[in-house]
């Protein structure tokens, strides 16, 4: 139980570096010049490790007696358990990791909603320009200046 503790400690950490980064994002897609490329790499790396650790949990779990894996797997849905259904701290500590996982990816997945429809919006935005543009110069030729 102390290495699946470490993993969702780690994962926390992880989460939170994403979460810090999605918030970096959507300020970046409100600026006039939107630069995301390193912040959109960075972001890929944690959530990569983010799966390193999820593997790990699964297989320090198939490690455990069925039974422990079954209440494991309920206390790694925090809304599948309840405080008092923990029988010790480290259950009671799991839970609460799980929790604060699930909180940070949904605080994280509403940001990076907003960044997508910001971003989305400019695109149109920058869409119509040129189509408008495209529309203005129908009819004319590179000719058009010479007299």
């Amino acid at each position: 139980m102390d290495e699946i503790i470490a993993c969702l400690e780690q994962k926390v950490l992880l989460l939170t570096k994403i979460w810090n980064l999605t918030k970096q994002i959507e300020v970046r897609c409100t600026q006039q010049e939107v630069e995301l490329d390193q912040f959109l790499e960075l972001r890929g790396i944690y959530i990569d490790r983010v799966k390193k650790c999820n593997s790990l949990i699964q297989k320090l779990a198939k490690n455990l007696p069925a039974e422990q894996q079954e209440h494991l797997a309920r206390l790694l849905q925090p809304d599948a358990i309840q405080d008092d259904q923990c029988g010790s701290d480290e259950e009671r500590k799991i839970l609460k990791l799980s929790r604060d996982c699930a909180d940070i990816l949904q605080k994280a997945g509403a940001l990076d909603q907003i960044a997508r429809e910001t971003l989305q919006k400019q695109c149109t935005e920058l869409q119509e320009k040129i189509n408008q543009l495209r529309k203005d110069e129908k009819g004319q030729n590179i000719y058009r200046n010479i007299n």
